[in-house]
């Protein structure tokens, strides 16, 4: 697991926090430029970007918001599989650049290829029935092409309404575009980098639905995670107060994220308090002063798009 780091930031306990952000570089609309100037202006004070299986905007995110006074947690959301269930797995703190993240700079590359083959076949399918993309290049944009894009471009191009129709298009005729790799295998990857691997949004309604208690028993008995997503934009209170309890009897770690992909998409990075995941934010080297009462309370946590500060 990651090595405990010095202390290199000290925040005030009502600091904003946001360790769950995308850019367009996996399948958001924030360029760094954007999604810094956003945050910068509304005063968060640590956030983490998480595209989903790539760390390629990090390095800009990060030089951007030192200028502005920021620290950037280096993140990514890995597609992984639990048997026949997806779930996502947020890491923090790889150090690509040091000789122990190799092996997950090789895992990422290995990533990247699986996502384009799942692409091109899915390309195959649409235009071997009839579905052209002649906007493909254009939504692609000259990044790396991933299943999202072939997505997008079935929505441009008329032959879908949304995401979740492309997708249905593409497995009507066999092809899922299936990503991901075993849980198992991403986190004692991740864990060998020296990562902090987080179980992200237990209680989304996709994704295979919620994680009742049971099922995150049973996940944390075969999967060495380090800790659970439990504030996110979609958790009630009730959910959080639950997966803040069961952390705390398992001893993990608690992660507060919006999982914004572009403004207003599905929401504005949301200001969390860092003292809502204090412990976290201390393995990352980021120290959080002293405090009185609860480190969370319900009738604090009403964390909704229209509380973010304009």
């Amino acid at each position: 697991m990651i090595a405990e780091t010095p202390m290199v930031l000290s925040l005030p306990p009502d600091a904003l926090v946001d360790l769950h952000l995308h850019t367009r570089e996996s399948d958001g609309g924030w360029t760094p430029e954007a999604l810094v100037t956003h945050l910068a202006d509304r005063g968060f004070r640590v956030v983490a970007v998480c595209d989903h299986d790539t760390m390629r905007a990090v390095p800009r995110v990060r030089a951007l918001a030192e200028q502005r006074g920021m620290v950037v947690v280096p993140g990514i959301e890995v597609t992984t599989w639990w048997g026949d269930r997806e779930c996502h797995v947020l890491v923090y703190g790889i150090d690509l650049t040091s000789p122990r993240g190799q092996r997950f700079v090789a895992f990422l590359e290995r990533l990247e290829r699986q996502l384009r083959e799942a692409a091109e076949r899915g390309i195959a399918v649409l235009t071997a029935h009839g579905y052209a993309l002649p906007s493909l290049e254009a939504v692609v944009d000259g990044r790396p092409l991933r299943p999202v894009h072939v997505l997008q471009a079935a929505i441009r191009d008329g032959h879908a309404t949304n995401l979740a129709t492309a997708h249905e298009l593409t497995k009507r005729y066999g092809e899922p575009m299936r990503v991901g790799v075993p849980i198992e295998e991403a986190v004692a990857i991740a864990h060998e980098a020296g990562g902090l691997c987080v179980l992200a949004h237990p209680g989304r309604a996709d994704i295979g639905g919620p994680f009742s208690l049971e099922q995150l028993a049973a996940l944390l008995d075969a999967v060495p995670l380090d800790g659970i997503e439990a504030h996110y934009r979609s958790h009630t209170d009730e959910q959080v107060r639950q997966y803040r309890m069961f952390a705390t009897a398992r001893g993990l770690l608690v992660s507060a994220g919006s999982d914004s992909h572009a403004p207003g998409v599905p929401v504005d990075p949301l200001p969390y308090q860092a003292r809502w995941i204090a412990t976290l934010l201390g393995r990352l080297g980021i120290g959080v002063e002293q405090y009185g009462g609860p480190s969370w309370e319900p009738a604090a946590s009403a964390v909704t798009p229209e509380r973010v500060v304009a």
